[in-house]
């Protein structure tokens, strides 16, 4: 059996100051934390590994949160919490209806955001997050990026998260290896098909 995993989460903010305070704080509360200072890293980051929580703030330069957030959105189903100085009631509600489940405006206690992480964290692992087959001898959890089942738990790449969601969204339905190479993988990977046997293999083994 593996160790329970730390929540993964990823803040970005142009603010190194923030970043560090605020870093330290959920790390503190038991998160496995990473920081971006910009959009750009952010997305990086989020190729190297999937968090199971984004905060974003909006005003940054270059790519701004709320761009972030879209591109977020595009590749991944993760939970967002959005961080602006502004409360500006329009972009607030495009804002949550949108693409995040929080909307903190600065400035903040540092508890505040960690109830809030926490809060979304729980109904996350009660709902999308959490899949259960087989009668509950298989368990497929997505924030974590783990499978269970009867031969015990087993860490899931981030590549084979993205890849069961797409399978999962799809119901009974076929699945074109096309398809998943368009969902799952970027053009600057080449677009293999080889890429979705492997890991389609890999997670068989798995689950």
């Amino acid at each position: 059996m593996l160790p329970a995993l730390r929540p993964a989460l990823l803040l970005v903010d142009d603010d190194p100051t923030l970043l560090s305070v605020l870093a330290r704080r959920l790390t503190r509360e038991g998160f496995d934390v990473r920081t971006a200072g910009s959009g750009q890293t952010a997305l990086a980051a989020l190729e190297r590994s999937w968090p199971a929580l984004v905060v974003v703030d909006v005003m940054m330069p270059g790519m701004d949160g709320f761009e972030l957030c879209r591109r977020i959105k595009r590749i991944a189903d993760l939970p967002i919490i959005v961080l602006s100085a502004v409360d500006a009631g329009e972009a607030k509600v495009l804002a949550l209806q949108e693409y995040a489940e929080d909307y903190i405006v600065k400035p903040f206690n540092p508890d505040e955001l960690v109830a809030r992480v926490q809060r979304i964290l729980r109904r996350s692992a009660t709902g999308r997050g959490e899949i259960k087959l087989d009668g509950g001898e298989l368990e497929i959890d997505l924030v974590h990026r783990r499978v269970t089942n009867r031969t015990g738990t087993q860490a899931l790449t981030p590549t084979e998260v993205r890849v069961l969601q797409v399978l999962i969204g799809a119901l009974d339905r076929t699945v074109p290896t096309e398809t998943l190479l368009e969902r799952v993988w970027s053009e600057a990977d080449g677009a293999d098909p080889s890429y979705v046997w492997v890991t389609v293999r890999r997670l068989r083994r798995k689950v």
